[in-house]
């Protein structure tokens, strides 16, 4: 699938990867609308987040459901969504004391253009 990515500090593109792959508390999703987020610029020209290579950019879209896990109950393909920035594990100790973006770790609830792809791709995961 194609996406749009930081290929290093200062440098964009366009690149290849793997659709990703669906696990049981996951869901796939296809992109309707995105927009830029002033966090992606400071990402790219400034480093805000360190050095990232070929990491998809973009984490907040609207999008539609295409594949979700079997563990999954309250989404379906076809559902639209709205994705944020912040998807947490909910189940850790973070989300549960009200610390969603901190879930696993220091603003590890924040993955998407951070520690995953993004959603500025033909596919991305959530979760």
């Amino acid at each position: 699938m194609k996406g749009f990515a930081m290929l290093r500090i200062g440098e964009v593109g366009w690149i290849e990867k793997d659709r990703p792959v669906c696990g049981p508390n996951d869901a796939i999703c296809r992109p309707l609308a995105i927009a830029i987020c002033t966090s992606d610029v400071h990402t790219v020209w400034e480093g805000a987040v360190g050095e990232r290579h070929n990491m998809i950019l973009g984490h907040e879209g609207c999008a539609e459901v295409v594949e979700v896990g079997s563990e999954v109950r309250d989404f379906k393909p076809g559902d639209r969504v709205l994705v944020p920035a912040i998807t947490p594990k909910w189940s850790s100790l973070e989300a549960q004391a009200g610390y969603a973006m901190h879930s696993g770790g220091m603003l590890a609830g924040w993955k998407f253009s951070n520690i995953k792809d993004g959603v500025f791709s033909e596919f991305f995961h959530v979760n």
